[in-house]
């Protein structure tokens, strides 16, 4: 039997009405949300260095940023946090995320804006003579960033000889100190360390595993106006003057050719 109350139209006005102020609430939050930038250490693309986060791609999206809505401070966190955000909370675009198949229904894909090549590094003191993927497996500990893509990658090929640290910084240390057997790092970032620190110099690239394209990424829950923005800005940024002052900067500071092609930066490969 229905209650009498459902018939009173006093009631239902107040049920309604009830319902839309608690609608209009949340009205404004949806639309105006903002967009939280999120990165980890992993420099040169980005880093924290007294008290401000900068990097190539930190730099590249602060002029991204200037052509959107979104101008909001950028956060720096160990990578598998800031992951975990980006698949989790709407509004957050998080870089540089490599495209695998794994995240590839989870955001929203602007970029892409760094293109890396990954190398396995040794101790030169190393004896060993790999001439394969395969051959790194008999090793007892490769040192990967937590939770980036190139832990991903080597699991996918049947690695579980893995060593997952928060920062390359760690890594390379503990190569150096011979506390891990081999390193897989990008090009760029390894060009950077030598730069920063001479003593990494005694680490050296033994065997060249693949190539990984770094896009920057905007959670799959935040309004597709809010990724469009950023694709549109992108797009107009293409080989644009500020664009290529970045390029420049970051190449002097490498000591190597960094090229652009496409809004996509690419480190050179060695003369020597």
């Amino acid at each position: 039997m229905l209650s009498l109350h459902t018939f009173n139209p006093l009631f239902l006005l107040n049920k309604y009405r009830t319902a839309w102020l608690l609608a209009m609430l949340f009205v404004p939050f949806m639309v105006k949300a903002d967009l939280a930038l999120l990165t980890s250490h992993e420099p040169p693309m980005n880093f924290e260095r007294h008290g401000k986060v900068e990097g190539v791609i930190t730099d590249y999206v602060r002029l991204l940023a200037s052509h959107t809505q979104h101008q909001q401070e950028i956060e720096i966190a160990p990578w598998a946090r800031v992951l975990e955000v980006g698949l989790q909370r709407p509004n957050t675009l998080i870089f540089s995320a490599e495209r695998n198949p794994q995240r590839e229904r989870s955001f929203h894909w602007i970029g892409p804006v760094m293109a890396k090549h990954w190398y396995f590094i040794v101790h030169q003191d190393t004896d060993t003579s790999f001439h394969q993927l395969e051959h790194f497996k008999q090793l007892e500990d490769i040192g990967v960033l937590r939770a980036d893509n190139r832990e991903t990658w080597l699991k996918s090929q049947g690695f579980n000889n893995l060593y997952p640290l928060n920062t390359l910084e760690q890594a390379y240390k503990m190569l150096l100190a011979k506390r891990l057997d081999a390193v897989l790092t990008g090009d760029i970032e390894h060009a950077y360390m030598l730069a920063q620190q001479p003593e990494f110099k005694r680490l050296v690239k033994v065997h060249y595993v693949n190539t990984a394209y770094s896009y920057l990424a905007i959670s799959k829950n935040t309004a597709p106006s809010v990724a469009k923005q950023w694709q549109d800005a992108f797009n107009h940024f293409k080989g644009s003057p500020e664009l290529i002052k970045i390029q420049q900067k970051w190449q002097h500071k490498l000591t190597r050719d960094l090229t652009l092609h496409e809004g996509m930066f690419e480190l050179s490969k060695p003369k020597d």
